[in-house]
């Protein structure tokens, strides 16, 4: 029994197939058969049912990926230590981001942690809260970068900053621009993100659960788009606007703000490398965005 074996195992358990399984091991299918059958020769028992289509993984073999997930775990954990204890960070991590993040956030810091860190292998996903929570869960993302607080016990958030929510309106607005309430907005038709985007939940408890308007987009540049026609307004992320350019205004005080957190699992051992992305993102974060001060955070 191999860590190879046990990594094709775990592969095949996830994606249901040979084919996509060694695709995503970087190796034949013919090679990825045959070293799983020849670890189903050595315990005695099939790991797998090849009779279905998808592939499916016997009661046994069930028993069998859990406890390869977690000797895999370890082993990897092993191989983190001693990459820690060099001077040089290397090594591989992989990254979910929401798409109102990484609208802003992923275009700064990519090719200055490539710069910075060039021997970490940086892996970005655009996802939806929901899809990285899962991938946090299944491990196949390590770290998550979206808006908090989650309420769960099984994950830790490291908050990164405070982002003030703006209202965002077309040239031709004619209402209040500065120290809005909220009661500004109710004669403007709010046009919002799809029901999958936090920031869609965020910006309903912002109005008080109003009634929502005729469009739901599924991007920022759409909705941008959408508000420069003149078709209504809606609320966007301080940071992903162009403070020259962009026409929106601020809220009174206590400003509602969002909280960006890193996340990552109970059990997290990276943490250099953690670290190394926390301080490069806050590089270019505002200060003044970094403490959340006497903000009214709006959770999700």
């Amino acid at each position: 029994m191999t860590l190879t074996q046990l990594r094709y195992i775990v592969a095949l358990d996830r994606h249901k197939s040979f084919a996509r399984a060694a695709e995503s091991c970087l190796v034949a299918q013919p090679t990825l058969s045959l070293q799983i059958q020849k670890l189903e020769q050595e315990i005695g028992a099939e790991i797998f049912d090849r009779n279905k289509n998808p592939v499916i993984t016997t009661k046994f073999g069930t028993d069998i990926v859990d406890q390869a997930k977690i000797i895999l775990r370890e082993a990897d954990r092993l191989e983190e230590i001693f990459r820690e204890s060099k001077e040089d960070l290397t090594g591989k991590i992989s990254i979910g981001i929401i798409p109102t993040i990484s609208a802003y956030l992923l275009p700064q810091i990519f090719k200055k942690l490539n710069k910075d860190y060039a021997s970490i292998d940086f892996r970005f996903f655009e996802l939806p809260t929901s899809q990285i929570i899962e991938k946090l869960m299944s491990e196949d993302l390590e770290i998550g970068i979206l808006a908090t607080p989650l309420h769960r016990n099984d994950i830790i958030e490291s908050p990164l900053y405070y982002e003030p929510f703006v209202a965002y309106y077309p040239k031709d607005y004619e209402g209040k621009t500065e120290n809005i309430d909220i009661d500004d907005l109710k004669s403007s038709e709010m046009i919002l993100l799809g029901e999958e985007h936090c920031l869609r939940h965020q910006s309903l408890k912002i109005c008080g659960q109003r009634t929502l308007g005729k469009i739901e987009c599924g991007s920022l540049e759409t909705i941008r788009n959408m508000v420069d026609l003149g078709v209504g307004m809606t609320l966007l992320p301080l940071l992903s606007m162009n403070a020259e350019n962009d026409k929106f205004g601020r809220f009174k005080d206590p400003e509602p703000v969002r909280e960006v957190s890193l996340v990552y699992k109970h059990g997290f051992y990276k943490k250099k490398i953690l670290q190394a992305v926390q301080k490069t993102i806050l590089s270019v974060i505002p200060k003044e965005l970094q403490d959340k001060g006497n903000r009214k955070l709006i959770g999700i």
